[in-house]
């Protein structure tokens, strides 16, 4: 029998545990999904601490969400006259994030571009018209301009993957860093209190590829460019992949003296298929597959002692094709071991924990009550049963919720031993499974 031993030691506590759980994109708008609040209230149920509102357009059909050219239409207009901003339908959108209790990150740019031309994934003609541009949106979501609000959204990010050529950036990434420092220095000058970042890469991967990484932390030095924080994107199929990458990435931002500078990795998302018809579909290894789901709370877990800022689920709003927690209104496996991750995340202390092979990752903590929690994901583990060795809850009973392939959030109890000893059973080889348990 193949056996996974994990460990929690309630008598020695380890802070706090990390709600590193944001996402991108918020409620739909559109199709009518918010009209009754169910939507918003299960997006609520999430406790998504920010939002990143990147591609809003693409989860929202036919409306003018977020991006440059949806608020500035007219791009020959004069930038100074508020006549000439259309915020009414982002102005909704935002509203919505926020009456789920999440914060917004926003993202001054456009959208990929997955059409039969590119229309807007180009520089812009006038980088000072389009940073005036922008001082006007920060201006009306923070200080009341144009019939707006005092909303103090900190995060404002200057485009998105200059690296993906075609789709997102028709340029060179020394042009990304012209538009970079134009728009950073004069936002910071402005509104010295939001943070500003970039270079929102595709790829880095410290050591191989890199290089546009490189490029642009050497310019932003050489020119003393403000960098709040550095973003980046990463997918990947398998936990070795991405697990240290956020310790990779803070050694490369500090090799250029940038050591205060936050890291957001503003994209993740599992991928094991790729961009096929297939990965749509498939309930196992696809993007709305158990494995993804699993795969979600794993390293929302394995990051808690990570350099990580902020880790942002691509998505967690809907997208209309299943990459969120949701697909036309209704829950997915996401949806709900991502539930499991907020439960835990109450806990007012985290305990110590250890397991032998990171693809069975435990999270555990004391909640404040004094009630003890576990959380266990099971990413593909291949293990028969999960012995759990909980130290400090001898004979506790807990309420247990499992999902797995089959069930959504199975419910029953289970007690541990008199020597904390607690079995689990393991699951089919190549599936995931999650298990929560709460201290009756």
């Amino acid at each position: 029998m193949k056996k996974k031993q994990l460990y929690a030691d309630f008598k020695q506590t380890s802070g706090r545990i990390r709600r590193l759980n944001g996402g991108n994109l918020g409620p739909m708008l559109s199709n009518g999904y918010c009209n009754d609040g169910k939507f918003v209230g299960e997006f609520a149920e999430l406790e998504v601490p920010i939002t990143r509102v990147h591609d809003a357009p693409l989860g929202n059909k036919g409306m003018r969400l977020v991006d440059i050219q949806h608020i500035f239409g007219n791009w020959k207009a004069d930038a100074q006259n508020p006549d000439n901003y259309y915020f009414i339908q982002t102005d909704d959108y935002l509203r919505t994030i926020r009456a789920g209790g999440s914060e917004i990150f926003f993202r001054l740019g456009t959208s990929i571009e997955h059409s039969l031309n590119n229309y807007y994934a180009f520089p812009p003609d006038d980088y000072e018209k389009w940073t005036d541009i922008c001082i006007n949106i920060i201006r009306h979501y923070n200080e009341g301009w144009n019939n707006g609000f005092s909303w103090n959204i900190r995060y404002w990010e200057i485009w998105n993957e200059p690296d993906i050529v075609k789709k997102m950036w028709n340029s060179s990434m020394e042009e990304y860093c012209r538009l970079y420092e134009i728009a950073a220095k004069r936002i910071k000058a402005r509104f010295p209190h939001v943070k500003v970042g970039g270079p929102v890469l595709a790829r880095v991967r410290p050591g191989s590829n890199d290089e546009n990484a490189r490029i642009f932390l050497g310019y932003c030095r050489e020119r003393q460019v403000p960098l709040d924080f550095f973003s980046w994107h990463r997918y990947a199929g398998d936990l070795d992949e991405i697990i240290h990458e956020p310790e990779e990435v803070r050694a490369l931002v500090d090799e250029y003296g940038f050591t205060e500078t936050e890291l957001h990795l503003n994209e993740w998302h599992y991928w094991y298929k790729g961009f096929t018809k297939e990965a749509y579909c498939d309930m196992i290894e696809g993007i709305p597959g158990i494995n993804a789901a699993v795969f979600a709370t794993a390293l929302l877990t394995a990051w808690q002692d990570s350099p990580l800022t902020m880790g942002y689920h691509y998505t967690i709003g809907e997208l209309s094709n299943a990459w969120g927690a949701w697909s036309y209104g209704e829950p997915l496996k996401l949806f709900y071991t991502l539930k499991t991750f907020t439960r835990i995340a109450r806990c007012r202390e985290r305990v110590k924990t250890e397991t032998g092979n990171h693809n069975c990752q435990i999270l555990a903590g004391i909640g404040e009550s004094g009630k003890r929690s576990v959380l266990i994901s099971d990413f593909k583990s291949g293990a028969d049963t999960l012995e759990l060795h909980l130290r400090g809850a001898e004979n506790a009973r807990f309420h247990l919720v499992r999902i797995d392939f089959d069930h959504d959030w199975a419910e029953s109890e289970c007690s541990a031993g008199a020597d904390g000893t607690l079995i689990l059973p393991g699951t089919d080889p190549g599936k995931s499974q999650v298990f929560l348990l709460e201290e009756l």
